[in-house]
């Protein structure tokens, strides 16, 4: 199998710019299409939840998902961006620029990273980050690199908000212009790409979707309209049933992840580009969703897993939040001309509310509904006893080593993963042991018994002076009747029942004339 040859016409130098106009549709789109009906949304912020569970503090190498979020607009803790943007100052600084530990294409995403916070990667730490990443690509283009992921994100990067080298003489080897037309020429006769420009046996749906990502904004010149087309046409090969792809033998949410972006990017609707849709309604995004876990917001690898993956996790994240921003019509994923610092999203506000089973002296637990993923710091007559985390529906559960005595106080605080705190949600432990008070009839003077009613199956006791009577209440109706000498007018009988050690309260009858 050999790459295609593509010689760029002298007339598209005038075309390799970013375009604020969205990528030319290339499909006739089916008007109105059967596809499944699937609830992304809920989906969509379950799993935006998990993603930040799973990266509250972000590093370097959580850029993908700092885009994401920054992409979705999800409330994140107000520091979460600022933090981010003090490690690639910091990284600036300690390499001069240079960003070495970083390959191009990794180095490229840092570069969307800050243009999806609103920031300006041309000045970072007095850094030009794009004139950086022109130095890495010339490196790349001098050693005749095969690699083919660092050309792609390189043309994502300056693409992002038409960014433009400083010098464009120094950088010319690697304008816009030369790197899309170095991406073009990599494209295999079967209309797929590969990681490695020499290495058709590394030809893939996702490699190929990326490399359209990057083209999406050429396609008003024919060739590399074509180009764009042929890649569809080899993805739609791999398109199984279940309109996904099997590229490890089960369904890919990595790679349908991959080609929603460049669906979106091309400015196809997933949701109407007949081309992805099987004759049984399904499509992309009610593909991805075979992959979502329900009871953590993650995804898997593949249907049936046990655990989610954090990768897939990310992909399946970043995939819905694409599908999304084109539905409510929005600039695309990639498209990051519409960031600014102020239209980033945080959450200030402490929770407010807690859903807590009953505390009592007989529950075994100590349980709760707050936030998902959320801590609840849990004290007991003013000692903390726990700090857990509350799953995906926002339930927590502490297993009591003793029980609780009765009016013992309990505290419960909710810290959210923006790491806000509750006020204490107090609650004092409801006694459900010490039986209810007995009630007694009229005793008269002369009488053998004391009747009345008490606890359902209880023993009942009657002090008299220094001696005590019982009996047992009934299963039934709760009445008793305790034998008792013959009684004198003005006795003092003294009631109670008993359950274990708990006694109830007392209850005096004086025998009446």
């Amino acid at each position: 199998m050999f790459t295609k040859k593509w010689l760029a016409p002298a007339t598209i130098a005038a075309t390799m710019t970013l375009s604020a106009i969205p990528a030319l549709s290339l499909q006739a789109e089916a008007k109105n299409p059967t596809v499944q009906k699937v609830d992304y949304k809920t989906p969509l912020q379950a799993t935006e939840t998990y993603n930040y569970f799973i990266t509250q503090q972000p590093n370097l190498y959580n850029v993908d998902t700092v885009i994401a979020f920054a992409r979705s607009n999800y409330p994140v803790a107000k520091n979460y961006y600022d933090n981010y943007y003090k490690l690639v100052e910091k990284e600036a600084m300690e390499t001069k620029g240079a960003f070495a530990s970083l390959t191009a294409g990794a180095f490229a995403k840092q570069i969307i990273a800050v243009s999806a916070m609103g920031k300006d990667p041309r000045n970072v730490a007095g850094y030009n980050l794009i004139d950086t990443l022109g130095d890495k690509m010339l490196v790349e283009k001098n050693k005749n690199s095969t690699g083919v992921s660092n050309y792609i994100y390189a043309i994502i990067a300056l693409e992002s908000k038409s960014y433009n080298y400083s010098d464009s003489d120094k950088y010319a080897a690697v304008s816009h212009k030369s790197l899309v037309d170095h991406l073009a020429s990599t494209q295999f006769d079967n209309g797929g790409f590969s990681w490695d420009s020499k290495s058709a046996n590394g030809v893939s749906e996702d490699m190929t979707a990326m490399a359209l990502i990057a083209l999406a904004n050429y396609t008003a010149d024919a060739q590399i309209k074509a180009s764009v087309r042929d890649g569809f046409d080899y993805i739609q090969t791999k398109l199984t049933k279940d309109a996904g792809y099997a590229p490890w033998g089960g369904n890919s949410a990595d790679s349908q992840a991959q080609v929603i972006f460049a669906l979106t990017e091309n400015g196809w609707n997933p949701k109407t580009a007949s081309d992805f849709i099987k004759p049984q309604g399904n499509w992309a995004i009610s593909n991805i969703l075979l992959n979502f876990d329900k009871n953590t917001g993650g995804f898997f690898v593949k249907p049936g897993d046990h655990e989610p993956n954090n990768y897939t996790t990310y992909s399946g994240f970043a995939g819905l939040v694409a599908y999304d921003r084109y539905a409510t019509e929005r600039a695309t994923f990639f498209d990051t001309s519409d960031a600014t610092t102020t239209n980033l999203k945080f959450d200030t506000v402490a929770p407010k509310t807690v859903k807590m089973a009953a505390v009592t002296n007989t529950a075994k637990t100590v349980t709760g509904i707050a936030e998902p993923y959320a801590q609840a710091t849990i004290y007991i007559a003013s000692k903390k006893v726990a700090t857990l985390t509350a799953n995906a529906t926002g339930k927590f559960t502490y297993t009591l080593p003793t029980s609780l005595n009765a009016k013992e106080s309990v505290k419960v605080y909710i810290t959210d993963l923006a790491g806000n705190k509750s006020k204490a949600f107090s609650y004092t432990v409801i006694d459900k042991l010490t039986p209810a008070t007995p009630k007694a009839s009229t005793v008269k003077a002369g009488a053998t018994s004391v009747k009345g009613t008490a606890t359902k199956g209880l023993k009942v006791y009657a002090k008299i002076a220094s001696k005590t009577y019982s009996a047992t209440a009934s299963k039934t109706t709760g009445k008793f009747t305790i034998k008792v000498p013959k009684q004198k007018a003005s006795t003092k009988i003294t009631l109670y029942t008993k359950l274990g050690n708990y006694t109830s309260k007392k209850v005096v009858v004086t025998v009446k004339k």
